[in-house]
């Protein structure tokens, strides 16, 4: 009796573990996408109209967005405005309707998504996309999932559950009942300091699980922080493919055509001739590209090489070509700065206004400030020299000023890389200054501001 006694308790204990495990065990990606993609077809399937079946279908699965794609890689119907009749572009989603197959991946959107008329998802936003051929042999099934949400489905609670209590107190009872009829009546006093042990190593086996509760929550807690990086990280990158595709490809379109014109064309000499500047001046654009981003990479890796001295304000105005403006001819101006790197500074500043339609562009140094920022970052020093470059632009989109100098940030489709007032603000800020913007329709002003000293002027000095 008593072995079948302690034979039922083993049993319920490990159909109770077995099934704790089993309730806990993280549900896979494949899982929730295979499931998501069958009930799709079904509803699609039985309703009237794509419209309709991919309506529903968002419905009942509680995803981000249902869209069917031709077989044309455009989307014939969706629940988001914002992608219906959008042409698919992703190079690993094309070859999945090309070959007919299922396809899972997580970017990037390059469009806003708008559900119901809201932007839901800035561009930008990564999104995990689900592409699955239709029953009709033609077209494809796209399934949009928010990356939070996704992990948030694929995980199951971790509390225990009912049956594994039930399962567990039903081992405890049979134990219990075995032990009842091994040990008999003479020994209830020992089993009873046995189970006071037993007592106190369950209190700190839960003073230890509270602990690894503790812990978890800080794993937790850093995984997210980890998320959240790797997520702006994802962006970023995604940011930087995008503008070295656009920016490269022109210049280098120039110079392969150009050297397909040359050998394959029966060009005259003036014809050659202007070929061959075209190619010139796309390779010095290239060069110009890779240059500037090697060089951002050099500071934010090894940071700036720099020194920094007291150089009169009239030697600064000169080296960067300067209008010297100032009141004070009884004193002495000095500029604490490195020369060399301000002299990239505002090179870089005369360049990008260049770059962005400027015909003149103007240069003055100033004891004094000489506008009002709109935006300015860096820290203005308490005593400062002021070197503005101005220029007769079409000026720059306010809303955009406070995004101006972060890293491949660009105003709308402007040329560029995104990363030349960006390295002007590293600059800046290592040579302990600041950097402020105004702008209007008819130019655009940028004030540096460096830190300066004053002294009198002696007989001697004048």
């Amino acid at each position: 009796m008593s072995t079948i006694t302690w034979f039922l308790a083993l049993s319920f204990l490990i159909a109770g573990i077995a099934h704790q495990v089993d309730a806990g065990r993280p549900v896979g990606e494949g899982e929730v996408f295979l499931a998501d993609v069958a009930a799709a077809h079904d509803i699609i399937a039985k309703a009237g109209t794509l419209d309709e079946g991919v309506r529903h279908a968002r419905n009942s699965l509680e995803v981000e967005a249902v869209s069917v794609v031709g077989p044309d890689a455009s989307v014939v119907a969706s629940t988001s405005s914002s992608l219906n009749g959008r042409q698919l572009d992703n190079v690993f989603l094309l070859s999945a309707i090309d070959s007919r197959r299922f396809a899972a991946l997580a970017t990037a959107s390059n469009v806003d998504i708008e559900v119901d008329g809201i932007t839901e998802w800035p561009a930008g936003s990564v999104l995990y996309e689900v592409l699955s051929p239709m029953p009709d042999g033609t077209s494809s099934l796209l399934i949009h999932y928010d990356v939070a949400d996704l992990l948030s489905r694929r995980a199951q609670p971790g509390d225990v559950t009912p049956l594994t209590v039930q399962l567990l107190a039903l081992g405890a009872i049979f134990g219990l009942l075995g032990a009842g009829l091994l040990v008999g009546h003479s020994r209830a006093t020992r089993r009873y300091r046995d189970l006071a042990v037993e007592s106190d190593l369950l209190r700190a086996h839960s003073e230890q699980l509270a602990a690894k509760n503790i812990e978890l929550a800080e794993a937790r807690r850093s995984a997210e922080r980890a998320l959240t990086l790797a997520e702006e990280k994802m962006r970023i990158r995604s940011d930087f493919v995008l503008m070295i595709n656009h920016e490269l490809r022109t210049p280098l379109t120039a110079v392969v055509t150009g050297a397909d014109v040359i050998r394959n064309g029966n060009l005259g000499s003036d014809e050659r001739d202007v070929v061959l500047d075209d190619m010139i001046t796309s390779g010095h654009r290239l060069q110009e590209i890779i240059d500037q981003i090697l060089a951002v990479a050099r500071i934010e890796n090894r940071g700036l090489s720099y020194v920094m001295k007291r150089v009169p304000v009239e030697e600064v105005c000169e080296v960067v070509d300067a209008v010297v403006q100032s009141d004070q001819d009884d004193t002495r101006t000095w500029v604490n700065t490195d020369v060399r790197t301000l002299a990239l500074v505002v090179n870089s500043l005369v360049d990008n206004a260049k770059t962005h339609g400027a015909r003149n562009v103007d240069i003055v140094c100033s004891n004094t400030a000489m506008i009002g920022p709109m935006c300015e970052v860096g820290d203005r020093p308490e005593s400062a020299v002021f070197i503005s470059v101005t220029d007769d632009g079409p000026g720059i989109d306010p809303s955009f000023l406070p995004r101006a100098f972060e890293k491949f940030e660009k105003n709308s489709f402007s040329s560029g890389t995104g990363l030349g007032l960006y390295m002007v603000r590293l600059m800046v800020e290592a040579l302990h200054g600041s950097i402020a913007v105004r702008t209007s329709p008819e130019g655009t002003t940028f004030q540096i501001g460096l830190p300066a000293g004053i002294e009198t002027r002696t007989m001697e000095s004048v």
